[in-house]
Order: structure tokens, then C-alpha cells, then sequence
């Protein structure tokens, strides 16, 4: 399964302001705002699990052929450490992973499967496959039936995800 999410804190900080009035009753659970406003750093908390439920909807959106309307009350949050949290669907759990830097928070379902994340340009990115599978051409991008993002490689494809904010973006693979 894979998924994941960027948020540019400088551009969030712009655009959003996640303390106006029911912002946060409008996105998050009872018990996430709770978490959110008895935080050392609101903020950060708040964009973490945002970033958590999105990752998680991304895979959650292949596995159950969701359709593209993402709905943040189906999904519900946990933090479990610093880097570790749980996202939950129905009946179903998924394990995220996530990191922030000065400059982003990032958020990618963690599992079993072997998974890389490259963050940098589209073509970068294109470039960086080519050499770590050894191709002669650079892979196409194209969606599954279902819309999702795909990667053919040569005759091989392989499931994607991507996510980009402001001035960055990541890619799952």
C-alpha cells in the first residue's frame, strides 16, 4: 500500500489558519481537536494529522477503489510517537510514518513492502527511476483505470503516489 502527503508550512501558514472559528470542527474528530489544542504545537499537530489522513486516504483509495471525493470525518487519527501514527477507515488501520523539517511535514504509509520516497522535481524523479531500474527510456506517467497514478516501465507498471504544496513534492513508490 502506498500514500502520502506534503504541507509547505510557510504557504499553510499564508493560506490557512486552522484557529478560525469551527475550522477544526469542520476537518478533525472531537478527540483530534482535543489533541490539536492540547498541544505544545498546535500547529505542528494539527498538519501532521492532516498529512496522516491524507497518506492514508491515498492508499486507502486503491485498496478500496474510493472515489476522488476525500471526506476527513471517515478517517480517524493517532499519534502513536514522534514518527509513528495510526490511521483508521471503517474497520481498517494503517500505520503511517512522519517527519518535519523546518520547511515541510511529510506523511507516508509505513508497511511491510519495500517502498522508497524521492522528494524533487518531476523530471528528477523520471531521471532517478530510469537509472535505479536500468532503463533505456525514462518511465511514463499514467493513471490506472480507477485514475490513480502509474509508472510504466518499460513493460511494467507499477502504483505511485505523489503529493506536492508550495515549493515541494514527494513521490512513493
Amino acid at each position: 500500500m502506498i500514500g502520502n502527503d506534503i504541507v509547505d508550512l510557510a504557504k499553510a501558514k499564508r493560506d490557512t489558519y486552522i484557529f478560525r472559528p469551527r475550522y477544526l470542527d469542520k476537518v478533525c474528530s472531537q478527540e483530534e481537536v482535543d489533541l490539536v489544542r492540547s498541544s505544545s504545537n498546535s500547529i505542528q499537530t494539527f498538519w501532521r494529522l492532516w498529512t496522516m489522513k491524507e497518506a492514508a486516504y491515498k492508499a486507502f483509495q486503491r485498496q478500496f477503489s474510493l472515489g476522488a471525493k476525500y471526506n476527513p470525518f471517515a478517517f480517524s487519527s493517532q499519534l502513536i510517537d514522534e514518527e509513528v501514527g495510526i490511521v483508521s477507515y471503517q474497520n481498517h488501520t494503517l500505520i503511517t510514518r512522519s517527519f518535519k523539517t523546518d520547511k515541510f511535514m511529510y506523511s507516508e504509509v509505513s508497511h511491510s513492502e519495500v517502498h522508497n520516497t524521492f522528494f524533487g522535481s518531476t523530471a528528477a524523479f523520471l531521471s532517478h527511476l530510469k537509472t535505479e531500474f536500468q532503463l533505456a527510456f525514462h518511465p511514463i506517467v499514467s493513471t490506472s483505470v480507477e485514475g490513480l497514478p502509474m509508472l510504466k516501465l518499460n513493460q511494467e507498471s507499477i502504483p505511485f503516489s505523489k503529493t506536492h504544496h508550495g515549493h515541494f513534492q514527494a513521490f512513493q513508490y
